[in-house]
């Protein structure tokens, strides 16, 4: 397997901006590029259309199509917002509003109706120039529903739907229906997929000929012909005799043998499964039959995934999973990854086409005697579940209950989150001997049966977002269990057992609001490599008052954990010298200190956390005078929230840190400016983002920007910062500054003693959306 290219590896909401879809230079043909120029003239320029339904059936490009539109430097200019949400199956205009607030980064209330969320959207979007993008519409949607009024001529709606209907009944002005492309059109996006670019392709007209036939068998269908030729040979580099045997076994694969009812998956299915079988390894086959344990056009979180796969031994580590298997996938065209970063950490989703995805169902269940079906709005638990079944997943359903016995000796995955289950019988765990994966999250359970000790071979155990108060003892018996979640959940105690398991990397109870107790012994977790506490009842102490206290875990307890490389903890006493210090292999920590602690200064021995990559510290009063950063060389972001006595960031050490990118600094009352370091050349040479938020004492950023400073800044955000009346001379030379973010009231008050540098900066700026105080509730 060839290695990668690939690099190694808030309380308030990020400030909205146009998300850029991934894409590949994928448009091919003058009919395609003529609908593009039709679509960017309508969306541009005719100011008579205010919907437009773009129809046909799936994998000819609609998403491409929009793609190219969501990414466009003209829209992005014209459009102060481009918001993209993919619909799939879902109709429920309360969910549609809840991903529109999600995408726009707004806090989302669960108390809403429709009516309400509908105002906000209506307020938030009234006078702004927005293109909302609707993808992949199955069912019509009243648009004034969710909020989006028509009747503003700065709102445009973008539609793509399979059904022509669809386009219709949401009452388009125009409509685009995609077609299949023409042999010449196939031929040339297959050699783009299928060459290097830039290489000599002439070759032997024969196998040239067999390439043409291979590319035929595809049908002029987009998505297949970037899939399958992402499998070909070389052309210059190859025998006649590799492409016979590719085009003999694209005629050879059945469609029927799979009995696939759907006429355009079985129409396509050889090319598709060749493109399967063409993947090197089974792991990698078995890593890509994963995606389809998802919903249809979810997006999937790669470290979710990846810890999935790393359960069932299919990759050896995150690194593998991301940077070789997933680039591998791809490469091949058979999934789509979308990039950002948060909070310092590179975040991957990943997305697989409904047609790839049903492609996965299929071969899962015919070749690895598995069952995959998320999403269907099942009641029921499947009684064709059969008993060779080796993986199953039922996750996004409405299944009440399961199985009183399930006598399934071969299972190794079970994926039953966001049900309504609320009891699991004794019995339906007795025989599941193989299980390796089990994920009972997001329902309503309360108890888990004793019967969980049988499944000595679990490595995963997913309890996030239940009932569950206390967890059994039989459960903490199961010494194989590498990753144990019960995040969100009413849990009260981690009590001594929690030693037995003895292979635990990775234990998160984030928002475990009822944690009183927590066991000295889960010092004894010596493989443990991130420990997750965050906003927890429970916090840890270095100084005891009462004998009940002694009984519980200290953070001395905590810091003989050496392998944790995160970190998450709420603290009730100040951190001493010779404490954190040890946990060299940090790379990721969040400290939150309780109201009444006053920690005033950090130990000097943090220092030695040479490792240390990101660093969240709230409700720390460190002053501007302590220097304990400026030997953290492996930072790249820091986050300091509510420093109360912290009044310049001047002397912290942090300009010379050299893999610093990205600093935010929020609700530190007492903070009236940043430091003229900031403005220096020898300073701060790879920050990326600069975000200060609500910070109402601050009257200075710093006072001008030497020439070659901040070389590499591209976001300036300031929320709240009302005493900021001046930017910095110079900001308007910063070549790579992409955006200053800010809220409206704020910039509108902004003094220019320049012109010039007014116009330069006002191109930059993005305003911050807020909520109208009338809809706090």
């Amino acid at each position: 397997m060839k290695d990668s290219n690939f690099p190694k590896n808030g309380d308030l909401g990020e400030p909205p901006e146009t998300l850029l879809q991934p894409m590949r230079n994928e448009l091919v043909g003058a009919f395609v590029q003529e609908k593009l120029s039709e679509l960017e003239t309508w969306v541009l320029e005719d100011d008579s259309v205010r919907i437009v339904g773009v129809h046909g059936m799936p994998g000819l490009g609609k998403t491409s199509l929009l793609k190219q539109i969501n990414n466009n430097e003209k829209v992005l200019n014209f459009f102060k917002l481009v918001i993209w949400v993919t619909v799939s199956r879902e109709s429920d205009i309360s969910a549609l509003q809840r991903r529109i607030f999600e995408r726009i980064e707004l806090p989302w209330r669960s108390n809403w109706s429709i009516d309400v969320a509908a105002g906000v959207l209506h307020s938030v979007f009234k006078d702004r120039r927005l293109l909302l993008i609707l993808d992949d519409v199955r069912t019509s949607i009243d648009v004034s529903h969710l909020g989006i009024s028509l009747s503003e001529d700065t709102i445009k709606v973008v539609v793509t739907s399979r059904d022509k209907e669809v386009c219709r009944n949401m009452r388009a002005d125009k409509m685009i229906a995609m077609k299949h492309m023409s042999e010449e059109e196939g031929w040339e996006l297959f050699c783009r997929g299928a060459f290097v670019a830039g290489e000599d392709q002439s070759t032997d007209s024969e196998i040239e000929s067999l390439a043409r036939s291979i590319a035929k068998e595809c049908k002029g269908h987009p998505l297949t012909i970037k899939t399958l030729a992402r499998t070909m040979p070389q052309l210059h580099r190859s025998a006649r005799s590799e492409w016979e045997c590719i085009l003999k076994e694209l005629k050879a694969i059945d469609p029927q043998f799979h009995r696939i009812d759907e006429e355009i998956l079985r129409e396509l299915f050889a090319p598709l499964k060749h493109s399967y079988d063409a993947l090197e390894t089974d792991k990698l086959r078995l890593c890509f039959l994963y995606l389809a344990t998802y919903t249809e056009d979810e997006e999937i979180d790669a470290d979710q995934l990846i810890q999935l796969w790393l359960a069932e031994g299919l990759v050896k580590n995150k690194f593998e999973g991301r940077y070789v298997f997933l680039k591998i996938l791809a490469d091949r065209c058979m999934i789509d990854i979308e990039m950002k970063e948060e909070n310092g950490l590179d975040i991957w989703k990943v997305k697989i086409h409904d047609l790839l995805r049903d492609m996965a169902i299929h071969i899962a269940e015919i070749d690895q005697n598995s069952l995959f079906r998320a999403g269907q709005n099942l009641t029921w638990f499947p009684s064709f579940a059969r008993a060779i079944s080796v993986r199953i997943s039922l996750m996004h359903n409405r299944i009440r209950s399961v199985p009183e016995n399930f006598d399934c000796t071969k299972l190794v995955t079970l994926l039953l989150s966001w049900n309504t289950i609320e009891e699991i019988p004794e019995g339906f765990l007795e025989y599941l001997y193989m299980l390796m994966v089990l994920d009972l999250s997001n329902r309503p359970i309360k108890f888990l049966p004793k019967s969980i000790q049988r499944l000595n071979d679990l490595l995963y155990l997913q309890l996030s977002n239940t009932q569950i108060r206390v967890l059994l003892d039989q459960a903490f018996e199961l010494g194989r269990v590498q990753f144990l979640d019960l995040s969100f959940s009413p849990l009260i105690s981690i009590p001594s057992m929690i030693k037995e398991m003895k292979c635990l990397q990775i234990l998160k109870l984030a928002h475990c609001y009822d944690l009183e107790f927590v066991s000295p012994d889960i010092s004894q977790l010596a493989g443990l490599e991130e420990l997750d506490m965050w906003k927890t009842l429970f916090a840890f102490s270095l100084e005891f008052e009462t004998a009940e206290e002694l009984k519980k875990a200290s953070l001395q307890h905590v810091c003989k954990l050496h392998r944790l490389k995160r970190l998450r903890l709420t603290l009730k006493s100040p951190i001493k010298e010779r404490t954190v210090g040890n946990l060299v292999e940090l790379q990721e920590l969040w400290l939150l200190w309780m109201p009444q602690v006053r920690q005033t200064n950090l130990p000097t021995d943090m220092r030695a956390m040479h490792n240390l990559e990101r660093l969240h510290l709230y409700d720390c009063h460190i002053d501007e005078t302590h220097n304990l950063f400026s030997e953290l060389q492996s930072l790249n972001y820091l986050k300091l929230k509510s420093s109360q006595l912290l009044l310049t960031i001047s002397g912290l050490g942090l300009g010379g840190l050299s893999n610093l990118k990205e600093i935010e600094i929020e609700e530190c009352l007492l903070l009236k400016e940043l430091g003229k370091e900031f403005g220096r050349k020898d300073c701060f040479t790879r920050l990326r983002k600069l975000k200060l938020w609500m910070l109402p004492s601050l009257e200075s950023l710093f006072s001008s920007v030497e020439e070659g400073a901040l070389p590499m800044l591209q976001i300036l955000a300031i929320f709240h910062c009302m005493k900021v009346k001046v930017l910095p001379w110079g900001l308007d030379n910063l070549k790579s500054l992409e955006q200053i973010r800010g809220d409206k009231e704020w910039w509108n008050e902004i003094s220019w003693e320049d012109e010039e540098m007014k116009n330069h900066l006002r191109a930059k700026y993005m305003e911050i959306l807020e909520i109208n105080d009338n809809y706090h509730v």
